[in-house]
């Protein structure tokens, strides 16, 4: 299921999230597991942007530095996110996942699948804008940053759509 919520780096965790299935995902995340998974993919995110980018933007653009301090935010909040976000690969993987695997195992899993399908969704004439919504999201915490990713997504996703990620409605 390779479809784009919404142009730009704060959103591309969440553009593609599960590989393809045959049948329709019974369970839906929380509002608070898609924000968390969103906030642990923000480094991956800025990492398959670079490496998509790198060649096609100025060396001195924000998303390319090395080590940057919004960069380390991102890293810092990745870690504090995971218990969450492990709680949202967990239902997005249904039955696929046994129960009793370890974060050792998982995490780089995770990362790898995450990173290949970000990486497969950034065009050349995507950069310029990621970098431009890199630069201007630099000073929003990463919290902020996840909680308006979601937002978005609900926001743009038709009530009859099927969500890559699904979100649980909240209760009327």
């Amino acid at each position: 299921m390779h479809k784009k919520l919404i142009a730009g780096l704060a959103l591309a965790g969440l553009s593609q999230s599960v590989s393809a299935q045959t049948a329709p995902m019974p369970k839906c995340v929380s509002v608070t597991q898609a924000e968390a998974l969103v906030t642990y993919l923000l480094p991956t995110a800025v990492q398959a942007s670079r490496n998509k980018c790198a060649a096609t933007l100025p060396a001195t653009t924000p998303l390319l530095k090395e080590n940057s301090e919004q960069l380390a935010k991102y890293r810092a909040a990745s870690e504090a996110a995971w218990p969450q976000a492990k709680s949202a690969v967990a239902v997005l993987a249904g039955e696929k996942l046994p129960s009793e695997i370890d974060d050792t195992l998982l995490r780089p899993i995770t990362d790898a699948m995450f990173s290949s399908l970000i990486g497969e969704e950034i065009k050349p004439k995507d950069c310029d804008l990621i970098a431009k919504i890199y630069h201007d999201l630099e000073p929003m915490p990463s919290s902020n940053l996840a909680s308006l990713a979601i937002s978005i997504v609900q926001a743009a996703t038709k009530d009859d759509k099927k969500q890559d990620i699904p979100i649980c409605k909240a209760p009327a």
